[in-house]
């Protein structure tokens, strides 16, 4: 049973003896090695693998009908003499590079020209029509020097996107380099990105810049809304010029990067409240990408979870387990705020729970998952005819958020798009106004004050 779910897996698995002798195989690690059970059966592994010992991340070229890259993806240790080896293909090379590469002895296979994982497009999961728009908009993108803006919410895949961009483009083999604007201090930041001399500040040394060191290849600026707006100008003017100087120096240097940016707020309210300035914006802005959170695309929520079952019982060893259909409704059901990061660490922590049970149940998982109500403090008059107009406009306010949350199931993100306000702007009125949504914990069977 167990053998006939990996049949089935898109990656190439082999199974190997302790001596590396081949045991066992899949359809989709025939049809990448290009060869038959018979051939394969029996063979060492290091006729197709040359680097030894087996690591996670090791891509090889490899040549047969089409030139191609190999990248080993995961390796499960199922006993003390039985390994399971992960593999699927990253990329397709021309001929003669592959095949001056694979005409390279085992020997000459070193760390260094064995190159790091790469994600691409196959690994974005979705069949949603505007998430595969937003796909395909990215494909296109890859073939532009043009600098990308993708935005979407914390948690939606925004640098699986910049990656997937990065490593379709020409500039596959040159660096990706990626920096989280918000997780640097401002008082470093410049420092990193534009690097800095000897004597600029105490302890400051001669060292290149992340964009120095991406100069050729893909530099992508994660969260560029939490950059302050001094920098910001700084930024505009390297985009521009193509130069730089490093912090303390007075030498410019040529720079030319493939810029990618994202923002975790919509373009023009980020440039609205005064988070990007709008000549920046328009500068990274030239192809804009926008990720749909996952309460938008909820018809991918049973590729997503069979998706990351299949990955996660792999990583943690686990039998592949199904899930129950009640799971999938109450997915349905959740406004998933952290996107699709929420959903996998959900995922991961029933299958933990879950140990030997065949099947996830809602009990494996954790307790955020949850319905809602909407509780009203006091009750709202309807005659409104004698009170004061600021008064009746604030009753009138509070009628009409009430009405759409109840319509919205609570969620606070649908109702906030349906009143056209932000997420923080309806906190702020659903505060003023005294209203509380509660959240009923499936598990528990209470409720619980949403804060």
């Amino acid at each position: 049973m167990f053998k006939k779910i990996l049949e089935d897996i898109a990656d190439g698995i082999l199974i190997l003896h302790k001596q590396s002798i081949i045991m066992w195989c899949n359809k989709a690690a025939l049809q990448m090695l290009e060869e038959s059970r018979e051939q394969v059966i029996g063979q060492k592994a290091n006729k197709y693998f040359p680097v030894s010992p087996f690591q996670v991340g090791n891509s090889y070229n490899w040549t047969g009908n089409q030139a191609k890259e190999i990248l080993l993806s995961d390796l499960v240790l199922i006993d003390n003499e039985t390994t399971a080896i992960f593999f699927r293909e990253v990329s397709f090379l021309p001929k003669e590079k592959a095949s001056t590469s694979m005409n390279k002895s085992p020997s000459e296979f070193t760390a260094a020209s064995v190159p790091k994982y790469r994600i691409n497009f196959e690994s974005i999961v979705g069949q949603n029509k505007k998430f595969l728009e937003t796909i395909a908009m990215a494909q296109r993108a890859a073939f532009t020097l043009s600098p990308v803006l993708i935005y979407g919410e914390t948690g939606t895949g925004k640098e699986l996107f910049a990656q997937s961009i990065h490593y379709a483009s020409e500039r596959a083999d040159k660096p990706f380099i990626a920096v989280n604007c918000a997780a640097i201090p401002e008082t470093l930041l410049e420092g990193i990105l534009f690097g800095t001399v000897q004597g600029a500040f105490t302890e400051a040394i001669n060292r290149p810049g992340l964009f120095e060191q991406a100069c050729k290849g893909t530099i992508f600026l994660d969260e560029i809304n939490s950059m302050p707006l001094p920098l910001q100008a700084k930024l505009l003017r390297v985009i521009q010029e193509k130069t730089l100087r490093r912090v303390g120096g007075v030498k410019d240097i040529s720079v030319n990067p493939k810029i990618i940016s994202s923002l975790n707020v919509e373009p023009f309210e980020a440039v609205a409240q005064g988070m990007i300035r709008s000549d920046l914006f328009y500068r990274l802005g030239v192809v804009c990408l926008e990720i749909p959170p996952l309460r938008e695309r909820k018809d991918d929520l049973p590729v997503l979870t069979n998706f990351f079952v299949k990955k996660i019982c792999l990583k943690l060893n686990k039998s592949l387990k199904s899930v129950s259909p009640e799971v999938l409704e109450i997915f349905k059901q959740n406004d998933w705020p952290g996107n699709i990061r929420q959903l996998e660490h959900a995922i991961e922590c029933a299958v933990n729970y879950a140990d030997d049970d065949p099947q996830i149940s809602l009990a494996h998982f954790p307790h955020y998952l949850r319905f809602v109500s909407i509780d009203i403090q006091e009750p709202v008059s309807l005659d409104n005819s004698d009170l004061p107009l600021k008064t009746e406009m604030e009753h009138t306010e509070r009628d009409k958020i009430i009405t759409v949350l109840e319509e919205a199931s609570g969620s606070i993100s649908e109702a906030a798009r349906r009143l056209g306000m932000s997420r923080q702007s309806l906190y702020y009125r659903l505060k003023k106004h005294s209203i509380n949504i509660y959240q009923k914990n499936h598990l528990m069977g209470t409720y619980k004050k949403y804060q």
